[in-house]
């Protein structure tokens, strides 16, 4: 007896579609957004693209026989057939009413002298299908060719020369894995149109290039099968959504190469303008899944020239006259030093000397680029060693130690911190009163070395043993010398 198979819990079908379109809804649905918009304004023909060359219906044949003299023979055939009156009748169709109708060409022969029965609506797979069943509608040397669109009939009917392996129906399984390969669903299909994008690729080979190059949301990997291909379809978790191209050409304004202030420096980008490397001949293998059993990476990256660099800190993208300056260790560039300045000079609830201390301190604390509390007591001394002469030149000695006593107020130095800011202060008050009384002894002593050089050498030795009396006496007795 045969046991009766137990069919799943609804609870678990509805769990496991949750899966099933947590892992695929959503590329499902940004490449259904793409494919309208692609409709709407395409980006690039797929015609022109290497593995889609049997889609374009033009040769060029004609390039090897092309002048540019007979262009100017076209131009003038073309401008004396458009001319606009010389089918007037046609002018009654715009005021009268129309019909329209589409005319299709069809390679069945009707024997039937009775107007054809319209057939209802069906899908392609059916339609096909449907067909199959007819005797009379299949030749014998020929077999069923995948049904086309309405645009693609007439190029169905130049490929029927084409061998019958190229034009043999094909039956693609595409196998989706997702929960981390451990569950899968499978759609049959009866047509080599892009499940994503219903581009139809008449080829094999062209529908697993598309979907390699085109849908890298996703990793396909091809698996022979008896009655077509297999597609093997997985979640591509390496796929990041970076932009692929040269990123100079996000951040580049437009225009901005012919700036109206001159010259200005850019990056040098390569551009490759014509590559045409030897194709390697169209294989299946390439699709194939590798043998170590490691899916392939499919990460973008960039290299070369097509990179883009950004500052450490403010996380702007570099610019290219910025590239020969390293201002990542530039803690206070002149805009924020002139910011810094501007804003203290709009308060109004302090007097000039205070403004002055703050501006001073605030530029001090961001070129050096103090952070913490326990820093406080070095940025003090420093801050002393490298403005103390300007404090005192300014009259600011009070308002730096009013300045340094809120900051013990909240607690930032300690007492002996400020000891030996004041205590250095004076040091540097002191030298600075002595070196100002002595200038004017050491102008008359670079005198006495000027009289020398003129030969009065017994007069420059009585002044010496004089001037060891103070420097009042040196001054009165080099008078004394000069009369």
């Amino acid at each position: 007896a045969v046991l009766p198979v137990k069919k799943p819990k609804m609870e678990h079908v509805q769990a496991d579609h949750e899966l099933f379109l947590q892992a695929f809804e959503k590329p499902t649905q940004i490449y259904r957004f793409l494919r309208t918009r692609n409709l709407i304004a395409p980006i690039f023909l797929h015609r022109t693209l290497t593995y889609m060359s049997h889609r374009n219906s033009r040769t060029n044949i004609k390039r090897k026989t092309f002048k540019v003299d007979d262009m100017l023979s076209k131009v003038e055939k073309m401008k004396g057939e458009q001319e606009s009156h010389r089918l007037p009748p046609f002018e009654t169709f715009s005021q009268g009413p129309t019909l329209q109708f589409t005319l299709r060409w069809t390679g069945e022969t009707n024997d039937k002298s009775t107007a054809p029965i319209a057939k209802p609506l069906a899908t392609r797979n059916s339609e096909s299908l449907h067909q199959e069943n007819k005797p009379g509608s299949v030749k014998p040397t020929q077999t069923i060719a995948v049904k086309e669109s309405l645009t693609t009939d007439l190029q169905t009917r130049k490929e029927k020369d084409t061998p019958n392996e190229n034009r043999q129906k094909l039956r693609i399984f595409y196998q989706f894995l997702y929960n981390n390969n451990t569950r899968q669903q499978t759609e049959a299909r009866d047509d080599l149109h892009c499940p994503w994008c219903t581009l139809n690729c008449r080829k094999l080979y062209s529908l697993l290039k598309h979907l390699k190059l085109c849908h890298s949301r996703f990793i396909f990997n091809y698996v022979y099968h008896p009655k077509g291909a297999r597609i093997d379809v997985s979640i591509n978790e390496c796929y990041d959504g970076s932009y692929a191209g040269n990123p100079q050409d996000i951040h580049r304004q437009p225009g901005f190469a012919f700036s109206r202030n001159g010259p200005v420096k850019r990056t040098p980008i390569t551009h490759i303008l014509v590559c045409r490397p030897k194709r390697t001949k169209a294989s299946m293998s390439e699709f194939l899944e590798s043998e170590d059993g490691e899916v392939e990476q499919q990460r973008t990256y960039s290299s070369g020239h097509n990179r883009l660099y950004f500052h450490s800190d403010t996380c702007l993208p570099l610019r290219p006259q910025e590239m020969e300056v390293d201002s990542e260790d530039e803690k206070d560039p002149e805009w924020l030093r002139e910011k810094t300045i501007t804003q203290i000079e709009e308060f109004s609830d302090v007097n000039e000397g205070e403004k002055e201390v703050m501006k001073l301190w605030n530029l001090h604390v961001m070129k050096h680029g103090f952070i913490a509390d326990n820093q406080m007591n070095h940025a003090c001394m420093l801050f002393v060693e490298n403005y103390g002469q300007k404090i005192i030149k300014k009259n600011l000695c009070r308002n730096f130690m009013l300045h340094l006593v809120s900051m013990h107020d909240f607690n930032l130095i300690s007492i002996m911190s400020i000891d030996k800011a004041v205590t250095k202060l004076r040091e540097m008050q002191q030298k600075l009163e002595k070196g100002e009384s002595a200038s004017p002894a050491n102008e008359e002593i670079t005198e006495e070395q000027n009289g020398t050089a003129n030969g009065f050498s017994e007069i420059n030795s009585k002044e010496k043993a004089l001037e060891t009396d103070s420097v009042s006496g040196v001054s009165k007795q080099s008078k004394k010398q000069k009369l």
